[in-house]
């Protein structure tokens, strides 16, 4: 009996471990164990100290430091490779070089241990200690048999940059082929490049661009292969992955469709006469809509022509456009035109809208209306319509400089407003705005940079600062 007793606990542990392995091996899910006696299991940080500024008692701008708790802010912990940080940063300005940390962990030894910055030896921690984040610190938790386990490298990140504010820079880059300007400017970005189409000081059609490296743009370059002798350049656009733009080969034909390439920036015919304007190319690929010698209406993928009966658009030079599909019906795209109303009377811009299911362009009767003003560029940014441009002419316009604002919709061209933070433009824009017919053009890359050519080929580089911030996971 005795004997039996004591192969009880032999027995046992033999059935716990043949339990394991049978569990084990009827499994095919990868199983990761860790060492019960060394993890961290829980992270978080207390009050801290942040820059921050506000107004005095005269208005004026005045720098302080304010006091934020940041328990509430959620630190990852992986396991697996051993790190520690914070998903999302902390506020630019953020003190964390003396942080008071609150860790959870395997009880062990009931121990936990960091490396001091600048330290060559462990510190026990204490849930009061003031520890120097600048850098990151490695923890490490005693375990039962006295020895250190495998260090944790805990990381605080802080933003660098306001997320929510604009970052613009300049540069200044001649058109190439000694061009001191160009007017009627339509530009578009494509693979990495951004072309501008225009015409200079003479009269002739030019098609210069720029490659981006870096978002750095490269110098200027004209683009000359298989260009038609006139190119009508507010017609160029984004189309099917060309750019489709309007051009001839002498004074006296109708406009060509021409596609080009914009990797080589090569032209070709697509051999379709008669156009007078390319208006808008809808997300699909599926139509493009454009004025014709017979009228308004749209092609088709195959360049097959559906035309819109007894309408007219009321836009005057360059029209900018967006398209995507309902939320609701993704067979369905919405296209918004924009342009500058030919009345100068009239304070407001002029906005269409269609949809690929209806057979006309509506004019919307804007509940508070985009201000019409010169140069009217509309593009998509981070969810939305935002235009600007040069000052409104109007008499009864208080909007008598250029490059004042950005507009801003929600509702694609109902409503508009005029933005009052994080989008905003440098006051020296006013000053790289010359007054002339298309003397200026913007567009925007798959990097979310806004990029305005101005009529001397220099160019501004702008974007949210958030919308550049590289995911973490």
């Amino acid at each position: 009996m005795q004997m039996k007793i004591r192969l009880l606990p032999f027995v046992a542990a033999l059935f716990v471990a043949t339990s394991i392995m049978t569990s084990c091996l009827d499994s095919e899910e990868q199983q990761v164990l860790y060492d019960p006696e060394s993890s961290i299991t829980g992270f978080s940080v207390g009050t801290l100290h942040i820059d921050r500024v506000g107004k005095d008692s005269n208005g004026e701008d005045s720098a302080y430091v304010d006091t934020v708790s940041y328990a509430d802010y959620p630190f990852t912990i992986d396991q697996i490779n051993r790190t520690i940080e914070n998903r999302d940063s902390f506020p630019i300005g953020t003190h964390i070089d003396k942080v008071v940390t609150n860790v959870s962990y395997d009880t062990g030894t009931g121990m936990l241990a960091y490396r001091p910055n600048g330290s060559e030896r462990d510190t026990v921690w204490t849930s009061t200690d003031s520890i120097d984040f600048t850098s990151p610190v490695q923890f490490r938790v005693y375990m039962y048999n006295g020895s250190l386990g495998k260090p944790y490298t805990v990381k605080v990140n802080v933003h660098q940059t306001e997320p929510d504010t604009m970052t613009w820079n300049k540069f200044d880059l001649p058109f190439d082929g000694g061009i001191s300007g160009l007017n009627f400017q339509k530009t578009v970005y494509a693979d990495g490049k951004i072309y501008v189409f225009g015409e200079d000081a003479a009269g002739n059609s030019t098609i210069q661009r720029t490659t981006i490296s870096n978002s750095t743009p490269g110098a200027w370059e004209n683009v000359s292969l298989g260009m038609p002798l006139n190119i009508k350049p507010y017609s160029a656009m984004k189309w099917r992955g060309s750019i489709c733009f309007l051009g001839k080969t002498d004074n006296e034909n109708d406009y060509t469709l021409y596609y080009m390439d914009p990797e080589t920036g090569a032209a070709t015919s697509a051999g379709r006469n008669g156009f007078y304007q390319l208006i808008a190319a809808d997300e699909s690929g599926e139509r493009l809509y454009a004025s014709t010698t017979d009228g308004l209406g749209f092609f088709g993928a195959d360049l097959s022509w559906t035309k819109d009966e007894g309408q007219s658009i009321e836009i005057e030079g360059r029209i900018s456009s967006y398209s995507e599909a309902l939320p609701y019906n993704a067979e369905i795209t919405r296209t918004v035109i924009m342009g500058y109303n030919a009345s100068e009377s009239d304070t407001a811009a002029v906005v269409y809208q269609r949809l690929s299911s209806e057979n006309e362009w509506i004019r919307i009767s804007q509940n508070q209306p985009m201000p019409n003003l010169k140069n009217i560029s509309m593009i998509r940014y981070d969810g939305q319509l935002y235009a600007f441009g040069g000052p409104n002419h109007s008499a009864s316009s208080t909007i008598k400089t250029a490059f004042k604002s950005f507009y801003g919709s929600t509702d694609l061209g109902l409503t508009w407003w005029e933005t009052k933070e994080c989008m905003f433009f440098p006051e020296e824009f006013a000053s790289y705005y010359t007054e002339g017919e298309g003397s200026c053009s913007a567009t925007v890359d798959s990097d979310n940079f806004i990029w305005i050519v101005w009529e001397n080929g220099s160019i501004s580089r702008g974007r949210i600062n958030r919308l550049g911030f590289a995911p973490k996971w």
